[in-house]
């Protein structure tokens, strides 16, 4: 009897002992997908504003290109936003252009807007400015984006508008298009890859 319960007690665990095995062994390969899949998936993250994606509303997203005319969805309603600044909605229009402008960008434009803000409150002068938009130009040779428009100043005291150029440029990182650079000046003539040509044959 002690033989038999001895044999029966060897098999119970042995099949206790199978049974453990296999089940450790199935969850390591649970974990073992579990963390490969997390080590390859990225958290992304997409800010899509009206006018991205043309027409047919398709957008195309990889890890280092975005689609032109999502650039310029990007570029047009952030130019918007930076020209159209007045004492009530400015701190709003920070948090906006922030999600597209590169850290140094959003520093220097954000001083200026306070700057911009302060001063109209300064002087009492509770009034707005608003862009017209004017024209729109990519440079592939240059891969810079061109913005025209008039800038209008409303205030107590005086309506004036000025035409104002926007040049800028896009970088695309991980997913996440960002404006890197930006400059601007007075005036309605884009100066593109053509008109840096024509400047260079006419100091010749």
């Amino acid at each position: 009897m002690e033989l038999k319960q001895h044999y029966k007690t060897v098999q119970e665990l042995t099949l206790w002992v199978s049974y453990l095995i296999k089940t450790n062994l199935f969850l390591f390969v649970i974990i073992f997908l579990l963390v490969t899949y997390l080590f390859l998936q990225h958290k992304i993250v997409l800010i899509q504003i009206p006018g991205s994606g043309g027409d047919q509303g398709q957008v195309t997203y990889t890890n280092g290109v975005v689609d032109l005319t999502s650039q310029k969805a990007i570029v047009l309603a952030t130019v918007n936003a930076i020209s159209q600044i007045n004492s009530a909605n400015y701190q709003y229009e920070k948090i906006f252009i922030q999600s597209f402008l590169s850290p140094e960008i959003f520093t220097s434009v954000s001083s200026q807007i306070d700057a911009q803000v302060k001063k109209m409150l300064d002087q009492h002068e509770l009034g707005s400015f608003y862009f017209e938009f004017k024209d729109y130009f990519y440079d592939p040779v240059l891969n810079l984006h061109f913005v025209k428009g008039d800038i209008h100043t409303v205030n107590a005291i005086k309506n004036t508008s000025q035409s104002w150029i926007y040049e800028l440029s896009m970088h695309v990182d991980n997913y996440r298009p960002l404006i890197t650079s930006m400059s601007t000046y007075p005036g309605i003539e884009f100066h593109n890859s053509s008109w840096i040509e024509k400047q260079s044959k006419s100091g010749l």
